[in-house]
């Protein structure tokens, strides 16, 4: 049975103490923390860190995470150039496309920030999608989360993880989460609400200081708001969600345009793959490949030329199965701007739907020679090998790019899916094992490797191999949960699909 609407509130009352959260008004100056304040004492880096890789294991375990390696190239790469620009790693930082037509944004304790798909379609340019990005940055280098525990009554952040966890497996899919946790701004008492909208305002600072030195537009974080704004008219009593999630007030619009004009003229930089991923995200993202088709179809019927919108349509007929007409409008794309990789990629994943593997190896034989360091190009390369029958192969490139393996999850599932093929069921269960656990479903791979040591015929090595593989998993689990729930979540893992709460009845 499914978490009911009343408890979803709650959850969601509770956990917005919790989210930063945003509400009108607030003063100017305001003093930003120093390192060692006490919000250390209930939430340090390590258990930030904790948290909020516990929240992206949920996320990507109900398929809330869109998982497209170019996709989740490009949001790092954006989110990658604002954080070098500011006090916090770059390395320390990972950025997520949800699944979610709402317009919205979330940032997660240790540097996990969500970005919704419908957001991104309802930027007009990389500035706005980077002024948002910078906001939620900011949420993250000032340590929000954990300085709004500390104030919240010393609440400790096993209980902050309780709830936040309760409201991700509660809410369903991201609309509804998204939903949950904007209803609980009313339950917010003043203290609260004082404490957050400081942090509203430190963010807006330290994002606009950060889009002016990635050199972004800096007026693009009020401009997209004022937008919203504009649009909340027309919505009436349905109101983007991002407003209900970052209110915005005449006072705070003023504060940002006046900060952004301190930084006078900025050479603006944006990437010409934004038009791009931001139609590759609407595709993804889309519920009903007809009304895609439309869309596009309708935005694309006066003729002039729109390179974004003919790369869209062209994924959509991808999905519908028209590849010839797909591989019709992406040709003279790819031609005309070799340099783009959305494009030449989406040629070649053209060829390989329609069965011409050889065509489409050659393609990205060339494209992995242009764009080196892609991994979206690399995991291509290595699933053609794989649907070209072609095992082997793929194994061999695959050992061989370490980082993309270290990296990638969806590398060690191809590397299970070549030694399956080729009957290394050791190193085909090892591979398996270790794609769960890069995602945090420590669960899955205890249960998988415990299945192989019972029942699979493995040799003295690949058993060896494996019986290591488990305790080192068991014992992630429990430093990412604990004993008893890492044995919970391993039992309820095993039963039957069937029987676990949530599923049908």
């Amino acid at each position: 049975m499914r978490a009911t609407p009343t408890l979803v509130r709650w959850l969601a009352g509770c956990l917005a103490c919790f989210i930063v959260m945003a509400t009108a008004g607030a003063a100017r100056d305001y003093q930003l923390p120093t390192i060692g304040q006490p919000a250390d004492a209930y939430m340090s880096p390590a258990k930030e860190d904790k948290l909020g890789r516990q929240v992206v294991s949920e996320l990507l375990g109900r398929g809330m995470i869109i998982e497209d390696a170019l996709l989740s190239e490009y949001v790092n790469q954006v989110g990658n150039r604002l954080v070098r620009h500011t006090s916090g790693n770059a390395g320390n930082f990972r950025f997520y496309v949800i699944d979610s037509a709402q317009v919205n944004a979330f940032a997660l304790p240790g540097g996990y920030v969500g970005i919704n798909a419908g957001l991104l379609t309802e930027t007009d340019n990389e500035s706005e999608l980077a002024g948002v990005m910078s906001h939620e940055i900011a949420h993250v280098t000032q340590r929000h989360i954990a300085r709004q525990i500390e104030a919240t009554s010393g609440m400790g952040w096993a209980t902050a993880a309780a709830v936040l966890l309760a409201a991700v497996a509660g809410g369903g899919d991201p609309d509804a989460i998204s939903a949950a946790v904007a209803a609980g701004v009313s339950n917010l008492g003043q203290q609260q609400t004082n404490y957050t909208r400081s942090h509203e305002y430190e963010a807006d600072r330290l994002g606009i200081r950060t889009l002016a030195a990635a050199d972004y537009d800096p007026d693009a974080m009020s401009s997209f708001f004022a937008k919203m704004q504009r649009r909340a008219r027309l919505y009436g009593t349905q109101l983007p969600q991002i407003l209900l999630s970052h209110p915005v007030s005449t006072t705070r619009m003023a504060e940002a345009e006046s900060r952004a004009a301190d930084y006078g003229a900025i050479d603006v930089r944006e990437s010409p793959q934004y038009a791009l991923m931001k139609e590759r995200a609407r595709v993804l993202a889309g519920r009903q490949l007809s009304d895609l088709a439309r869309y596009y179809e309708n935005r694309r019927a006066d003729g002039r030329p729109a390179p974004a919108l003919d790369y869209g349509y062209a994924l959509v007929l991808n999905r519908l199965g028209r590849n010839q007409e797909a591989a019709d409008l992406l040709r003279p794309l790819a031609r005309a701007h070799p340099d783009m990789l959305a494009y030449r990629l989406a040629l070649a994943h053209t060829y390989s739907r329609a069965g011409q593997l050889a065509t489409a190896r050659r393609q990205l034989d060339a494209i992995r020679a242009d764009f080196p360091d892609s991994a979206a190009a690399k995991l291509d390369y290595a699933r053609t090998l794989i649907e070209a029958g072609e095992p082997g192969a793929a194994r061999d490139y695959l050992l061989g790019e370490t980082q993309l393996l270290a990296s990638a999850s969806e590398a060690q599932e191809m590397l299970a899916r070549a030694a399956s093929q080729q009957g290394r069921l050791g190193e085909a269960y090892y591979r398996q094992a270790r794609f769960h656990e890069m995602r945090g479903a420590y669960a899955p791979a205890i249960n998988q490797l415990r299945a192989a040591l019972q029942t699979a015929d493995l040799n003295a090595f690949d058993e060896s191999r494996l019986r290591a593989q488990l305790d080192q998993i068991v014992r992630a689990c429990h430093d990412a949960w604990s004993e008893r729930e890492c044995r919970e979540r391993v039992n309820e893992d095993a039963r039957p699909a069937s029987t676990r709460p949530g599923s049908a009845r």
